[in-house]
């Protein structure tokens, strides 16, 4: 595909819709209507994101180099869980390709790779494998890639995965034909992985070559809300906790790492910790806040206030319900142990030792600092897994 269509194939990509580049007085019927393309995930969703993509295009010298950039708004299929992608041709002479876009320096910029007269993209094979492209053959006239009309092609995530890692390895490492020579040096992660699927085909009515596209983003487990950056040092705690059900999104894609957690909130999470089954109410919060002050977790005080960070390292202790008393030695290696409030010493010790809090990046814990939702998280994660929760 030439560089033009290529850049429109990627603007135009649209969620499970028709995204079609239509050529002037198109006749063929079957142009909106060639294929269909069908998720079977545990769980999927559809968020509109705002998209960076610089295109690198291969040089006469064999390298890679950025040549062009676009940014736009376009849909998302997110999948978590055993998922698999179904592909069923309505007409003859279809067929399909897959391009891997990276992040390879966490800067937001999708990198794609364009290759000229040496294809970089894969195709996939009627078995439903994905192999390189390396030549310009014509995937219609050869039957390991035209898909035949009226069966159904299963595309699986396992495959996309595997293909995207060699991708993102390829394109970072020095002397690979797909190396990009300034992140070669990069230890970028698959979760910056967005994969694009184009679905192709040539009319015999018209002879004019039609395309749907989509974006495909897969994950483990869980959905990760797109305010959750994948080098976060945090990103495996959201993951955890919300495989676990311990937190829920604060929106449609949103989890709000760096918003100081209220009081309520905690008491939910740790009702959820307890196992507690909590009932709605009014307000939301009134069943896990009377959980809380049954049990000595909190007083009850203050739902929508902020939490410092040794307020919730009280009530996590609480909750542990331990007789022993830590050693307060332990506090003596952070600069600002001084400023700890005297009623939060036993508890910041405990939380120390056991690993559930340690200093920020300026080596002080900040007792009195707000605890974050990420901050929150991380302790709690760190409680369940050495508290013996």
């Amino acid at each position: 595909m030439n560089t033009p269509k290529r850049w429109l194939c990627l603007v135009l990509s649209l969620v499970l819709t028709v995204s079609l580049i239509l050529p002037a007085g198109a006749v063929d019927p079957q142009s909106t209507s060639f294929a269909s393309f069908l998720i079977n995930a545990e769980s999927t969703d559809t968020p509109t994101l705002d998209l960076h993509v610089a295109l690198y295009r291969r040089s006469s010298a064999g390298t890679f180099s950025v040549d062009d950039s676009v940014r736009y708004r376009c849909s998302i299929n997110r999948t978590a869980g055993k998922t698999a992608f179904y592909i069923q041709p309505q007409a003859d002479r279809v067929w399909v390709e897959v391009d891997y876009l990276t992040d390879l320096n966490y800067d937001g910029i999708y990198e794609m790779l364009d290759g000229e007269d040496l294809p970089v993209h894969d195709i996939m094979n009627t078995s439903g494998q994905l192999v390189s492209r390396n030549s310009v053959t014509d995937p219609w006239t050869n039957s390991s890639y035209a898909l035949a009309k009226g069966q159904t092609y299963i595309l699986s995530a396992e495959t996309l995965r595997a293909r995207g890692q060699q991708a993102l390895r390829a394109r970072c490492t020095a002397g690979n034909a797909q190396a990009i020579p300034v992140f070669t040096d990069s230890s970028a992660s698959e979760r910056t992985l967005l994969y694009l699927v184009t679905l192709h085909y040539l009319s015999a009515v018209d002879q004019e070559e039609y395309t749907l596209s989509y974006y495909l983003r897969l994950f483990d487990s869980v959905i990760i809300p797109s305010d959750v950056p994948a080098n976060a040092w945090y990103y495996e705690t959201v993951e955890y906790v919300l495989q676990q059900g311990l937190f829920s999104g604060t929106g449609a894609d949103s989890f709000s790492p760096t918003t100081a957690a209220s009081r309520a909130m905690v008491w939910t999470v740790l009702a959820k910790v307890r196992g507690k089954q909590l009932s709605a109410g009014n307000p939301w919060y009134v069943s896990a806040q009377r959980w809380a002050v049954e049990n000595r977790i909190s007083d009850g005080f203050g739902p929508n206030e902020p939490i410092t960070r040794e307020q919730l390292v009280q009530m996590l202790y609480r909750l542990a319900s331990l007789e022993e008393t830590p050693s307060d030695a332990v506090l003596s290696a952070y600069p600002d142990s001084g400023s700890i409030s005297s009623w939060a010493r036993t508890a910041m010790a405990w939380a120390v030792e056991n690993g559930i809090i340690s200093g920020q990046g300026n080596g002080n814990l900040a007792p009195g600092g707000l605890a974050t939702r990420a901050e929150m998280a991380a302790m709690l994660r760190q409680y369940i897994q050495k508290a013996g929760q």
